[in-house]
């Protein structure tokens, strides 16, 4: 009895000890699952303390600051583009022989053919560069259409840019490209701004590594990027956004594939996975599905996934395909536990994925000011870059001595100022033979910027409409002359209309551009004529002999100050 008695109050106690034991675990496990969801907790206000935001095609998106990131697989309209780190002198030897080797390849049938075109490069953007388009394909044969034979031909060429700006070297190619569009490269290629340091431009475009290209683009180009992103103080972590604009929606949204799948799934892996959310959600104002799930993995590692996902549209650039990802638990080695608890991951997720938004483009380029307009009597020498499109006079030559294109020639802004071809007097013996010797001046010959117009001022055919002389309209003309007019204060571009003295000695424009009238010298003081218009053949059931013209009130603009119509030994012609 006293055996049975001891045994009892051992196993008892042996229980009650056990039971207490099994309380405090479980108390103890609470409490270390508490601090742990709380480090994670703070764990993620440290990532998310510094946000860095990064331009991913047309949206913005906020990462951690430690995050390590790749824009991975752009293409517009068909061509892949990559970026590297070059130096311009090591880019022009690569260019060298990037061309070198096409050139050696042979065509398709053997020949040395292979390179169809090579197209020089330089933009606004400062990219300069080749475009190349070699290595025709042709692929030709009969085939059936239902019962009769056809023949058929296709054609590609390869076509490539390498270009170079800012340090940075960028390759745009396509292996197989209709041959009848291949301005499309060199069109995208004017549209590539460098961005080394990868900040979010003002003006709408499409942001790749280190570069953007301007708008206008369309969908129908087909714009695609990938990123790509970890975080080093949790490589378990996978984040993923895919850009595709252009293409046809997916006939099933996210969250319907979703369903489809879960409709499938055995009752084992339904035990495994569990959705925490499955509904629509609105970022940046636009309307996507998110998934959120918590899996365990066959080695019973819990991980958990997150997609938000826009299906898109077929003709709208800002609103794309767009997918976006986050998976914890990942490794090289297969499935590990989530290095963060499912609020934290949560949390994390929250505060990137709200970020997502259209990249704003209000703000556009400064517009830069225009540089001053080249004045008149500006001299330029042979060889020089013509500052200003207009006729200029030649300095050399006079004196029985010509100029082979005239002593006054018109040149366009941008081209090399001429040297003279001087054209001396002719002999009788060389009048006999019809020769005419020329020389050019041992130095650089001068040219003196006379008249802005882009041709010659010609008399009109049909009589103008005359100022009324100073003297006739009662007011002085003797304080005329730069200078006073200057100090009186009428700037050129200054506007009067007909029958006002007119305020400035100078060339003035009549502004409708049908007037006969054109540029036209006036007296300070003189009472600014009316404009005058050809009348067509039968206006008004006129006779053959009846009038040619008509005048009308018109709107005079000052062009240039000048004391008279004619200055120096040139006539108007040169001085307007």
């Amino acid at each position: 009895m006293k055996r049975w008695l001891r045994n009892g109050l051992a196993r008892l106690l042996a229980g009650v000890i056990i039971a207490g034991m099994t309380g405090a675990w479980a108390i103890g496990e609470v409490r270390g699952q508490r601090a742990a969801a709380q480090r994670d907790k703070d764990e993620v206000a440290r990532m998310t303390q510094k946000m860095t935001t990064v331009c991913i095609g047309r949206f913005l998106v906020d990462l951690p600051e430690e995050t390590r990131l790749e824009l991975a697989k752009p293409r517009i309209h068909g061509f892949d583009i990559s970026s590297l780190d070059e130096s311009e002198a090591d880019f022009q030897v690569r260019l060298a022989q990037r061309e070198a080797r096409l050139r050696a390849t042979p065509d398709r049938l053997g020949g040395n053919k292979n390179v169809e075109s090579v197209r020089e490069v330089k933009t606004e953007n400062g990219v300069i560069g080749k475009i190349f388009v070699h290595s025709r394909t042709v692929m030709e044969g009969t085939r059936m259409r239902g019962l009769e034979q056809e023949r058929y031909r296709f054609e590609g060429v390869a076509i490539e840019a390498l270009v170079h700006g800012q340090g940075l070297s960028f390759d745009l190619s396509a292996p197989d490209y209709d041959p009848a569009k291949i301005e499309n490269l060199s069109k995208l290629v004017a549209k590539l701004v460098p961005n080394p340091t990868n900040e979010a431009p003002k003006e709408p475009g499409f942001c790749i590594d280190r570069a953007w290209f301007r708008d206008p683009l369309t969908a129908d180009q087909g714009e695609q990027i990938i990123m790509r992103a970890m975080l080093p103080s949790h490589p378990d972590i996978d984040l993923m956004l895919i850009l595709a604009a252009g293409n046809k929606p997916e006939e099933q949204t996210l969250l319907q594939r979703s369903a489809d799948v879960d409709a499938k799934m055995s009752a084992s892996d339904k035990a495994r996975l569990s959705n925490l959310r499955a509904e629509p959600r609105t970022i940046g104002g636009i309307v996507g599905d998110e998934l959120v799930t918590r899996g365990v993995e066959k080695n019973d590692a819990v991980v958990y996934g997150f997609w938000w996902e826009i299906n898109g549209t077929e003709d709208n650039v800002f609103i794309p395909h767009l997918s976006f990802t986050m998976e914890t638990g990942k490794s090289d080695n297969g499935p590990v536990p989530s290095s963060l608890s499912q609020d934290a991951a949560m949390a994390l997720w929250d505060k990137i994925s709200s970020s997502i938004r259209l990249r704003p483009t209000q703000e556009r380029k400064p517009v830069e000011a225009e540089p001053p307009p080249t004045p008149l009597g500006t001299h330029a020498l042979a060889g020089d870059r013509c500052p200003e499109s207009g006729w200029w006079l030649c300095g050399d030559g006079g004196d029985g001595i010509g100029v082979l294109g005239g002593q006054r020639q018109y040149i366009k802004k941008g081209d090399r100022m001429p040297q003279a071809l001087l054209l001396p007097p002719q002999t009788m013996w060389e009048k006999l033979r019809g020769v005419q010797p020329s020389f050019e001046s041992a130095t650089q010959t001068s040219w003196k910027l006379v008249d802005k117009r882009n041709r010659k001022r010609v008399p009109s055919a049909l009589p103008l409409a005359q100022a009324t002389p100073a003297a006739a309209a009662g007011m002085s003309g003797s304080a005329t002359g730069p200078r006073i007019m200057e100090e009186q204060g009428v700037p050129v571009g200054s506007f009067a209309a007909t029958g006002v003295p007119c305020p400035a000695s100078g060339w003035w424009r009549c502004e409708d551009p049908r007037a006969l009238d054109g540029t036209r010298w006036f007296a300070r003081g003189s009472l600014l004529p009316s404009a005058t218009f050809a009348l067509p053949p039968g206006a008004f059931g006129r006779s053959a002999h009846g009038a040619q013209s008509i005048e009308r009130r018109g709107e005079w603009r000052l062009m240039r100050l000048a004391d008279s119509p004619v200055q120096g030994s040139r006539g108007a012609e040169e001085s307007a």
